[in-house]
């Protein structure tokens, strides 16, 4: 009986500590479980904006840092204005923003790989270890008219812009055909995006939370909304590939939650009209921008980079997850003059 008595007890014993050291080990769990949770709540989400400090751009990356978004923002040459710009943005924000421009043509590879090496040392977003801020939005808006609004590393000059489809203008004095202009619009706009988007969706499909990728497109490119416009041949054979690999991407990265748009802004009040009517020999921007407006969308007023920016963070917000593979024209009706 005594025996009897004294094995209950160390039955009882072992099995009061077994249960309290697995009540204590669920605890546990549970308290690293809501840490995990809260880190990643409480992580700020990166957007990526190409061409993110001037123009369009700067609406954009305005309206994403409102929306919460740290930014990592590219520019070509003008390192001056970048800086300036970020500086302005983050004087403007009180949620203590972090913001880093890395500078470079958007066509050169070298120049991507400096984005997503930035990202995943600045931010922790690297493919393979902890990531620390998701990346969740990316945005491929960088852009010019070759030889007239910036640099390249090409060395094009404005002398390619008149080249366009069937008229003979792409023929060199040898007969050849000149594919420079054509190649370097496919590079910057084309390549770009599949670049940035390859690279991107395997950062985004690592962290597991879902995120959204807009491309920045231009009235004369999408058939179901524009006629066909001779002179933007080049930049439309750049831009064409942006918009069919959009919807093949909206397709593959669904199962990511990752939506992918294109959005075509109208005629934006941007310092490139200035530089565009430099090149045509006015003196200023006035006539060019009036004339647009006169025979362009029938809402008579240019749009702000604002205007684009508002629905680049729509996009990429949680109301609009459901919108996917599309083209969305903010023009203020321009597509209804096709």
């Amino acid at each position: 009986v005594l025996l009897t008595a004294w094995f209950g007890r160390q039955l009882l014993t072992t099995m009061a500590i077994y249960y309290y050291c697995c009540y204590t080990i669920s605890l546990l769990s549970i308290s690293i479980f809501a840490g995990s949770i809260h880190a990643l709540a409480a992580a700020r989400p990166v957007a990526i904006v190409t061409g993110g400090t001037r123009g369009i751009g700067s609406g954009i990356s305005t309206a994403l840092a409102e929306a919460g978004y740290d930014l990592l923002l590219t520019y070509n040459t003008n390192k001056e204005a970048a800086e300036a710009f970020a500086s302005g943005l983050k004087s403007s924000d009180t949620n203590n923003i972090k913001i880093i421009c890395v500078g470079g043509d958007i066509s050169l590879p070298e120049t991507r790989d400096k984005i997503f090496a930035c990202l995943d040392s600045a931010f922790g977003s690297d493919v393979d270890g902890q990531q620390q801020q998701p990346l969740k939005a990316l945005i491929h808006n960088a852009g010019q008219y070759v030889g007239i609004t910036s640099e390249n590393s090409d060395g094009l000059t404005s002398s390619v812009q008149g080249q366009a489809f069937g008229d003979g203008s792409m023929l060199n004095e040898d007969g050849s055909t000149n594919f420079d202009s054509m190649h370097y619009y496919q590079r910057m706009y084309g390549e770009a995006f599949v670049d940035l988007c390859e690279r991107g969706l395997v950062r985004m499909a690592k962290h597991g939370t879902g995120g959204s990728i807009v491309g920045t497109s231009s009235p004369g490119v999408t058939a179901a909304l524009y006629g066909p416009s001779a002179g933007y041949s080049m930049p439309g054979a750049g831009k064409c590939l942006m918009e069919y690999s959009m919807r093949i991407y909206a397709v593959q990265a669904a199962k990511h939650n990752i939506n992918v748009n294109v959005v075509v802004p109208g005629l934006v009040k941007t310092e490139a009209w200035k530089k565009l009517a430099q090149s045509r020999g006015m003196p200023d921007e006035t006539v060019l921008m009036n004339k647009a407006l006169e025979t362009g969308a029938p809402i008579k007023s240019l749009l702000e980079p604002r205007d684009i920016g508002n629905l680049v963070a729509f996009l990429c917000s949680r109301g609009a997850r459901f919108i996917t593979g599309t083209v969305i024209p903010c023009d203020g009706g321009l597509h209804l003059k096709r």
